[in-house]
């Protein structure tokens, strides 16, 4: 079998401001091991490969601006990035050059922004066709949540909760255009037909609607609501992390109708658990060990893995302490990476 064709996309509009600051501290700059995930970890793995290096991406944009363009690293500038549609951008000049850069290979993607993990799923599909092509996502959180029904959520924190972190004098929480990013591709993906809905899975999600939640009757919850559930009426099987932990067996992806598979894991899915180094850590996700169950689990499957990515590794968090401990990010992207392909 061909070896994998392994690269990196460092792709990184983080607008919070407290990244924006750390990418300004010099003393932190100086001491970061690695400037971003792909070459932290591109040497690591076991399993027959080759090294295509780094997508070319503006340094500005990426987790390290160099000190010419970190000038142009600043909150509004990775708005505006975001709203004018720049990861859509990003992701259709990727996915124009897959062609070349991976052709009909295995590849393996190790990228900090989530959303560009469109490109390789869009190849995939185009390659082998969508109907026979399938996607399993690790993720802590549904990547379908389009900006409006996420500033309708924040709105509502801000006017119930007294204890919320959201500034109400942000004008970034509010009015934001529907952008194609990190918390949203999902729904260009299957809105525009890129993927067949009923060939999705999207595993060990933890912002799954509560009970709690489902009987708040605000216009702007069950706005969300409505949203969020449409997805699982048009096909997608959405996995909550407690339903897993319930039956581990409702993860099968022998059952999805496809014989290949685009495999996407969003570091989090194990965030303050496996691994601390992810990008978002809001929500306690998996276990090292469910993590590598549900690996084996894609492994007994059969199918056929064309390709994969690893997304949202945080190189200013992964490999640090915290809580005492030396961070194991790098160490589970690793294992990740061998079992899939290994």
């Amino acid at each position: 079998m061909n070896d994998v064709l392994v690269y990196g996309v460092p792709l990184d509009p983080d607008e919070r401001e407290s990244v924006v600051r750390l990418k300004h501290d010099q003393r932190a700059r100086a001491s970061l091991p690695h400037p971003d995930p792909y070459t932290a970890l591109s040497r690591s793995f076991s399993f027959k490969h080759q090294l295509l290096g780094n997508v070319p991406v503006e340094s500005w944009l990426t987790p390290l601006p160099s000190e010419e363009e970190l000038f142009m690293s600043t909150v509004e500038n990775y708005v505006a990035f975001i709203d004018s549609d720049g990861c859509w951008e990003y992701t259709q000049a990727i996915k124009a050059g897959m062609g070349e850069l991976v052709g009909d290979n295995r590849s393996l993607m190790i990228a900090v922004d989530h959303s560009v993990a469109a490109a390789p799923i869009m190849h995939a599909c185009e390659l082998h066709g969508k109907d026979d092509v399938g996607v399993v996502m690790f993720d802590s959180h549904f990547d379908g949540i389009l900006p409006s029904y996420r500033c309708g959520l924040i709105q509502y924190d801000i006017d119930t909760n007294p204890q919320s972190h959201f500034d109400p004098d942000d004008p970034f929480v509010v009015n934001r255009p529907e952008s194609f990013n990190a918390d949203s591709f999902l729904y260009r993906l299957i809105d525009d037909g890129h993927i067949a809905p009923e060939n999705v899975m999207i595993v060990g999600v933890s912002d799954y609607p509560s009970k709690k939640t489902e009987q708040i009757r605000d216009e702007r919850i069950q706005r969300f609501l409505s949203f969020y559930h449409h997805y699982e009426g048009m096909g997608v099987t959405i996995l909550p992390k407690e339903r897993l932990r319930a039956n581990k067996r409702l993860f099968d992806p022998s059952s999805l109708d496809c014989s290949r598979i685009h495999v996407s894991v969003d570091i989090d899915v194990g965030s303050r658990n496996a691994i601390y180094g992810a990008r978002f850590i809001d929500y306690k996700g998996l276990s090292t060990a469910e993590i590598e169950a549900h690996m084996q689990r894609i492994r007994e499957s059969k199918k056929e893995i064309v390709s994969a990515d690893i997304s949202e590794i945080d190189v200013w968090k992964a490999g640090f302490k915290h809580h005492g401990k030396k961070d194991a990010t790098y160490a589970v992207a690793k294992r990740i990476g061998n079992m899939l392909f290994g």
